[in-house]
């Protein structure tokens, strides 16, 4: 029976990497991204200082942190046709992504140097490339060939269409938030205790002036009035126009 931590972290690299697969290459991308920058956040609120100098060297330097604080035993990396090829001596989690392999092309989807790693080139319009991976359970080993390359802007014909689908939500949600905003800028609300008389009906404004409960109300509120009768003042009115034409 393997140790508890380690079961634990094993099966959370597996959960994260079984929902991960089941997204596009944009979700995975955006999530990624702020995976590997709370990733580093944390490390460095728990003492682990890793200093950003905002080049592609950081991207070697937090790999040398991993190794050095236990991800491995040991990493080897060689010059390959495409990026590098590594090493990896029993890297912690081993277990996790070979059964990764199962569900995704990546089995180091979930792992938190990848995602931290994703995030540093990210900020140089970069992003991680996995051309080969390799597993040698006996001794221990895993083999991967990474290249850091150039993010390119697609041809929309060439988007996946749940990224297309996913701009498309995005832009809409931000049309529906602007007019929310404009609505709610245009809303003037009536509040507090209103002074009115209690004969002619005037209410007081702000300045101290009187005056006609429609005009105050259409000063302060977006509302505007059309003039009627009410039933029991139609009928008033209508006596006074009979006793008129009788006089």
């Amino acid at each position: 029976m393997k140790d508890f931590k380690q079961a634990l972290y094993e099966s959370l690299l597996v959960s994260f990497g079984k929902v991960l697969s089941n997204y596009n290459a944009f979700a995975q991308g955006t999530v990624l991204h702020d995976v590997g920058k709370e990733i580093i956040d944390y490390l460095n609120k728990n003492g682990y200082e890793f200093d950003e100098t905002d080049t592609l060297d950081d991207v070697g330097r937090l790999i040398d942190l991993f190794v050095k604080n236990g991800f491995a035993d040991k990493l080897e990396v060689f010059p390959a046709d495409k990026g590098h090829k590594y090493i990896w001596h029993n890297v912690y989690g081993l277990d996790a992504y070979r059964e990764l392999q199962k569900y995704s092309d990546n089995p180091f989807l979930s792992c938190p140097l990848n995602a931290s790693v994703f995030y540093l080139a990210g900020k140089h319009n970069k992003t991680l490339v996995l051309h080969k991976e390799f597993f040698d359970t006996a001794k221990k080993i895993v083999e991967s060939q990474e290249e850091l390359v150039d993010k390119t802007v697609d041809d929309r014909k060439g988007l996946d269409p749940l990224v297309i689908e996913n701009a498309r939500l995005l832009k809409l949600a931000e049309e529906r938030e602007r007019e929310l905003k404009k609505s709610q800028e245009e809303i003037k609300r009536l509040r507090g205790i209103i002074p009115i008389c209690s004969s002619c009906k005037k209410i007081r404004n702000d300045k101290g002036y009187w005056q006609q409960v429609e005009d105050y109300i259409s000063t302060h509120t977006e509302a505007s009035f059309s003039h009627g009768y009410c039933p029991v003042c139609y009928e008033k009115a209508m006596e006074e126009i009979k006793k008129h034409q009788t006089a």
